[in-house]
């Protein structure tokens, strides 16, 4: 039975060598964009102006992390965050509000935005290092879209982050 325990502690020490050598250093690499900030002071900033400036409870658009700021800081309705997967159709909701963000088109965002009854769009440029994760699979959100006269009108904008209205 000695024996037994000794190659079981060898094993677990061996497994935890490797781990350690050689799972650790590729993991910690991966992670910073989970445990950094995902929103930005200047994001923080445009909630507070938010929660002054709209009225409370309005229907925003933005990522999932601004999104839940948005909840939290300026006491809106987001169209993800939240316990947004009890809503009707949860995972189609979750793709079209990213594909709003993705997309090239004006057009295709105003109407995907549109579906939802979406009245602001919160959108910023995190381009400080690590900090440019996003809930779209680490992909920047094409901003120039809502610069659309007709379908959006910009009403904040500071320091790299705005604020749109869904005309």
């Amino acid at each position: 039975m000695e024996r037994r325990t000794l190659i079981s502690a060898a094993f677990l020490l061996a497994c935890a060598y490797l781990s350690a050598t050689y799972t650790y250093p590729q993991m910690r690499a991966a992670l910073p964009g989970w445990y950094d900030p995902v929103v930005t002071a200047s994001e923080i900033r445009a909630a507070e102006w938010a929660y002054d400036n709209v009225p409370h409870q309005s229907h925003f658009a933005g990522d999932m992390f601004a999104c839940e700021m948005l909840t939290a800081v300026a006491f809106q309705i987001c169209s993800i965050g939240g316990a947004w997967e009890l809503a009707d159709n949860p995972n189609q909701r979750y793709m079209d509000n990213e594909r709003a963000f993705l997309t090239d088109s004006a057009t295709e965002a105003h109407d995907l935005l549109a579906k939802y009854n979406i009245t602001y769009v919160f959108v910023s440029t995190r381009q400080e290092p690590n900090k440019n994760f996003y809930a779209y699979g680490w992909k920047q959100p094409l901003i120039e879209k809502f610069d659309t006269p007709g379908l959006f009108e910009k009403i904040y904008d500071n320091e790299s982050t705005e604020i749109y209205v869904v005309k």
